[in-house]
């Protein structure tokens, strides 16, 4: 498996319903994609608080990298290029996903980051506790950075308060 996601950070003024009325018109195309286990579109919008602007970030499970290179070079990124210029596309190594089926109900996503510590032996990371209402996690390791990234699938929006980013998840396809 192999995790990827790329970050569109947007102005604090964007509107946001363009983003929803993309994925509204656009979400269903990546469902059944070849290799691909799930792509997650999730938002983040500003609402005048201080946790960060509007930001589109797209999280995708490939189960095989022939998927995502056919979607990376044969035309698919290329509504991505063409919107938003092309974007660093962050990649990852699975080490847990949780995604039965209450993972089909999320439509929140909290991600939270954590440097894996240097030590004399290799020990696996692990997920920290999350919160009632979880309905599926992904554990993702960047070994380039030393950083694992959780993302906790949820129904509803996690109580506050949460460390981490709240994503609201606006269409997954699998």
């Amino acid at each position: 498996m192999i995790a990827m996601q790329y970050k569109i950070a947007l102005p604090d003024h964007y509107d946001m319903n363009l983003i929803r009325q993309r994925v509204r018109h656009n979400g269903t195309k990546t469902d059944g994609f070849e290799d691909l286990l799930f792509k997650a579109y999730l938002i983040r919008e500003n609402q005048g608080g201080s946790e960060g602007g509007n930001e589109y970030s797209p999280l995708y499970l490939w189960k095989d990298s022939p998927g995502m290179i056919h979607f990376i070079w044969d035309g698919y990124y290329d509504n991505i290029v063409s919107s938003f210029g092309r974007q660093c596309i962050k990649l990852g190594i699975p080490l847990f996903a949780d995604i039965g089926k209450e993972f089909l109900t999320s439509r929140f996503v909290l991600e939270t980051e954590q440097v894996i510590p240097a030590s004399q032996r290799m020990v696996r990371p692990h997920f920290s506790a999350v919160g009632n209402g979880c309905t599926g996690k992904v554990l993702i390791c960047d070994p380039e950075q030393w950083v694992q990234k959780e993302y906790s699938f949820f129904d509803a929006k996690p109580d506050s308060p949460v460390k981490g980013t709240v994503y609201e998840l606006l269409h997954l396809s699998v």
